[in-house]
């Protein structure tokens, strides 16, 4: 094998040097073993594109199974609204309970011209039931009242008569609850109040009685019924994750009732009717659903 080299440039001929390349290939490694070399080459050359094509394979599987999968993953709308329904959102937490009840009534009654009037106050004491719903309440009770007639203006204001009664009343509040301290809620009420009388009558000093009964002329019980509007305030101290105290104070106004109308309609001169006003004070226990 001759190189030959150009001494003047420093420079070798390419030619020559492929070819003794070639010869030096051919002497060191038989041709056998080279088309072995060769084929061994195509063979990882297949297995890489082999290869390939189940990567590419694999990952169109996947593409397809995610495709497959994906709209099992949105979230579903009943869980999304539930999920957002938390505490702290608008969830409606129903709770009922129950309690007892002072209600004191004041003014009513009947006026002469000339300011001479009788007013029918009462004390009543009862029971009671109550729906809450965060934002309202709604309720049912009883009550047995009794109250003297007052007047400044009677002769003897011992002579005047006792009223006792038996009602039952049912209502309607709207409410707004908010955090004031730990495990304590304050709420304003606002809403109406229908007392409905069923019994009632008038103890007189000679120990009779004059019986709201419809018969002989008198009024009937139901003419001690009245509407109430009402407004005022509670507290909430939760005892515990499912229970919890209530008090509420609440002050309401009342037009005249059929009673007072009655005694208006049946007293010489021109007698006129009082409206009334009065105060609940309830104290009760209830619980979370």
């Amino acid at each position: 094998m001759d190189i030959h080299a150009d001494t003047a440039t420093g420079s070798i001929d390419n030619t020559e040097v492929v070819a003794a390349d070639t010869a030096i290939a051919t002497d060191v490694i038989p041709a056998d073993t080279v088309e072995i070399v060769n084929t061994n080459t195509d063979t990882t050359e297949i297995s890489a594109l082999n290869n390939t094509a189940a990567d590419s394979a694999a990952i169109s599987d996947s593409a397809t199974v995610i495709a497959q999968e994906e709209p099992e993953s949105k979230p579903d709308i009943a869980v999304y609204v539930a999920g957002n329904l938390s505490d702290n959102g608008p969830r409606i937490k129903i709770s009922a309970g129950a309690g007892g009840l002072i209600g004191l009534g004041f003014g009513g009654g009947i006026t002469w011209p000339g300011g001479e009037r009788i007013k029918m106050p009462y004390t009543a004491t009862g029971v009671y039931l109550f729906l809450d719903a965060v934002f309202a309440e709604a309720f049912l009770g009883g009550s047995d009242g009794n109250g003297k007639w007052e007047s400044p203006n009677a002769p003897d204001p011992k002579n005047l008569p006792d009223m006792p009664r038996l009602y039952i009343n049912a209502g309607l509040f709207a409410k707004y609850p908010f955090e004031f301290y730990r495990h304590t809620k304050l709420f304003p009420l606002l809403g109406l109040d229908y007392a409905a009388s069923i019994s009632g009558k008038l103890k007189l000093t000679d120990k009779k009685e004059y019986t709201l009964d419809g018969a002989n002329g008198h009024p009937e019980a139901n003419a001690l019924s009245s509407l109430w509007f009402k407004a005022g305030g509670g507290i909430d101290f939760d005892i515990g994750k499912a229970a919890y105290l209530r008090s509420e104070l609440i002050y309401g106004l009342r037009g005249a009732n059929t009673f007072e109308k009655f005694c208006a309609d049946n007293t010489p001169s021109n007698v006129n009717t009082n409206a009334g006003h009065g105060l609940d004070f309830k104290i009760g226990v209830g619980a979370k659903f």
